[in-house]
């Protein structure tokens, strides 16, 4: 476990080279090879200030053609823990957070886990639409054929758009 306690962090800041992956989703996330995780700590009062990035090779399958591959990706990200152990938004009925609280953590007691703050970056960082590149052509709906690999014989690969239907309506008033 990566739990630091916030009474640890020395004044100057604190390195982190993190070597230990167990921390990492690898249900959720597959990935291939090293993954490098650096972070810095740096204590001022009531909060702890957390830099850090993140490196790795993300094995993903494409939403469109179902192929696998592989997305390399360098995550930085900074999140604030705040010690107070009281969520202001809490103590109001209505708080507008502001740009300064977006990634704001707060603890109810001084313990980071620095290993789900990294599990969570990961996290965010898998894409909603995972392409293997972005003009995908994906598959024929007819046959199955990989309209990667060039057009399939069975012409099911034109998808036909529902304004075509509007186009020909268009046409036929024009005559």
């Amino acid at each position: 476990m990566l739990r630091l306690k916030a009474a640890e962090i020395p004044e100057e800041g604190l390195a982190v080279n993190v070597t230990d992956m167990s921390w990492f989703p690898r249900r959720e996330v597959p990935h291939q090879g090293k993954v490098r995780a650096e972070l810095f700590l740096k204590r001022r009062s009531e909060k702890v200030f957390v830099t850090g990035s993140i490196k790795l090779v993300m094995l993903l399958v494409c939403d469109r053609c179902l192929e696998k591959f592989e997305l390399p990706r360098e995550l930085d990200f900074q999140v604030v823990f705040d010690l107070s152990g009281e969520d202001p938004a809490l103590q109001v009925r209505e708080h507008e957070c502001d740009s300064d609280e977006t990634d704001v953590v707060f603890l109810e007691e001084p313990v980071i886990d620095l290993g789900n703050t990294l599990a969570q970056q990961v996290l965010l960082a898998v894409p909603q639409k995972k392409l293997c590149r972005t003009d995908c052509p994906g598959i024929c709906p007819e046959c199955g054929e990989d309209l990667n690999e060039g057009r399939c014989d069975c012409g099911g690969g034109t998808v036909d758009s529902p304004f075509n239907v509007l186009g020909r309506l268009l046409d036929k008033q024009k005559k």
